[in-house]
């Protein structure tokens, strides 16, 4: 269990790194632009490292690029962004994730 405050750190870390990383990927430069109007963000929390692990599983199969943030020195996956895509697209890979 970790405290509040450091699971919003290790997000943050995630987040940061998917900007940097989708920076000229033509979806994720539309929603940072807001050219929609509009920018959604989910969170959700895995219940436990297996369905977190599952859930990285489904991601790579769908073939939706993400960024995983493991935490150092521990070597612990702690944080899961995915690149901007639409709802539709996302919604049916985090069936069975709670919102956080």
């Amino acid at each position: 269990d970790w405290p509040a405050g450091a699971m919003v750190n290790q997000a943050c870390h995630a987040c940061t790194a998917v900007t940097w990383e989708a920076k000229e990927d033509p979806e994720a430069v539309e929603y940072f632009t807001e050219a929609e109007g509009q920018m959604t963000t989910v969170t959700m929390g895995a219940a436990d490292l297996t369905q977190f692990n599952k859930l990285t599983e489904k991601l790579k199969t769908a073939g939706v690029p993400h960024r995983v943030w493991t935490e150092q020195p521990e070597n612990v996956p702690s944080s899961l962004a995915t690149w901007p895509r639409r709802r539709s697209m996302l919604q049916r890979l985090f069936k069975g994730i709670k919102r956080f």
